[in-house]
């Protein structure tokens, strides 16, 4: 599987960075940690915001403009990760679905980076970054048809499925996910940053989601790497 840019963005005007991650992971209820983990978040980011819009925020502020720039309105369509601050600053209770998006929700609301959750068995095909078109739609999780035209997406060979605004239910992340992609969708920003949230995502999701013996795995061929890098 390839993730490619349309170049398209090339004449946009504004930096692409795709940062892509595949987990093995165990969808289970979030645990006491995390749940604590979010609620913190929460409780940090309403005292940095203190009482600012969330479109204030640097990240989010740099990705609406690049929904402007691709012809979607940042005001009807906010970024995923605008609208989890805007709930959080409004006072409302978070919402828990599982540890796998759970855990993305807890990145997304720590960093301001809009991100993607998708079961990598239901993606078909190599990948493509590229704005919607005119009548495409598809069905969002918890948002009935969207609108894509005009939105930066993620489409395979059967079509768009995930957007920084709202993931399609094609691919969303069920009990049954066992292979996980997260998308981090760095789109008006810096390279550098991306990384950080990179190394951060293998963090939360290395202590919430991936199976001990998965995990293991993981660790040894690391190790492996590190002594052929010598």
């Amino acid at each position: 599987m390839q993730i490619l840019v349309d170049q398209k963005f090339q004449s946009l005007g504004f930096a692409v960075h795709l940062g892509a991650i595949h987990f093995p992971v165990q969808v289970t209820e979030s645990p006491a940690g995390l749940v604590e983990s979010l609620q913190a978040e929460a409780e940090s980011r309403q005292a940095e915001m203190m009482g600012e819009a969330a479109s204030s925020d640097p990240i989010i502020a740099s990705i609406r403009e690049a929904f402007k720039i691709c012809g979607k309105d940042p005001s009807r369509y906010r970024p995923s990760s605008e609208a989890l601050l805007r709930r959080v600053m409004s006072g409302k209770d978070l919402y828990f679905i599982n540890n796998v998006v759970d855990a993305a929700n807890l990145l997304s609301l720590g960093t301001g980076l809009p991100v993607g959750c998708y079961d990598i068995d239901q993606i078909n095909g190599d990948i493509t970054l590229r704005v919607g078109t005119e009548n495409e739609t598809y069905e969002g999780v918890g948002r009935g048809s969207i609108n894509l035209e005009g939105l930066p997406l993620l489409a395979d060979d059967q079509g768009p499925f995930g957007t920084p605004y709202s993931d399609s239910l094609r691919t969303s992340v069920t009990e049954t996910t066992t292979n996980f992609l997260l998308i981090l969708f760095g789109l008006n920003i810096e390279v550098d940053y991306l990384e950080q949230i990179a190394d951060a995502a293998d963090l939360i999701y290395s202590q919430y989601c991936i199976p001990e013996d998965k995990l293991a795995e993981l660790e040894n061929e690391l190790e492996e790497d590190q002594l052929n890098e010598v």
